[in-house]
């Protein structure tokens, strides 16, 4: 009789034994699961201008001729136009004076600041105006048939 209570202990830590290897294997695989499924999911891109050497603008092919558009560029605003087959002009996308967004006159052929009336040409130079402060420039370049845009 005294070695039947002693196998029920020894049957009974056994259990547990395996119960607790149970829940730490179960918590592993749940870890392991959330590690790779957050190494797998997309992460949204982190632009840092000051690190990143260009920005990308579009698809050749999606940029008709004659149009513009603005991009971001951490805080700074571009404007890009497109002025020809080959064209492409990049300037500061907000006007120096009062911070008002630019946006391209296809008719003019001119980028134009709606809020104060200036009138800029395609180098970013005050053709109409109050101000004589210029568009900073930006280099614009095409790779693999997209277009970036370069801080020089």
């Amino acid at each position: 009789m005294s070695g039947a209570p002693s196998s029920d202990r020894r049957s009974g830590e056994l259990e547990l034994n395996r119960l607790l290897l149970l829940g730490v294997l179960g918590f592993v695989a749940v870890i392991v699961a959330l590690v790779v499924m957050l190494y797998l999911l997309p992460t949204e891109r982190l632009h840092i201008p000051e690190l990143q050497p260009a920005v990308r603008v579009a698809r050749v092919v999606d940029f008709p001729v004659g149009t513009g558009r603005v991009v971001n560029w951490g805080d700074q605003v571009i404007l890009v136009v497109r002025r020809s087959e080959t064209g492409f002009f990049a300037v500061q996308g907000s006007a120096p004076t009062d911070g008002c967004l630019l946006r391209w006159d296809r008719e003019a052929l001119r980028i134009v600041s709606p809020c104060d009336h200036l009138i800029y040409d395609l180098r970013g130079n005050v053709v109409t105006g109050l101000s004589t402060l210029p568009l900073r420039r930006y280099g614009v370049y095409q790779r693999d048939s997209v277009l970036y845009v370069t801080g020089s």
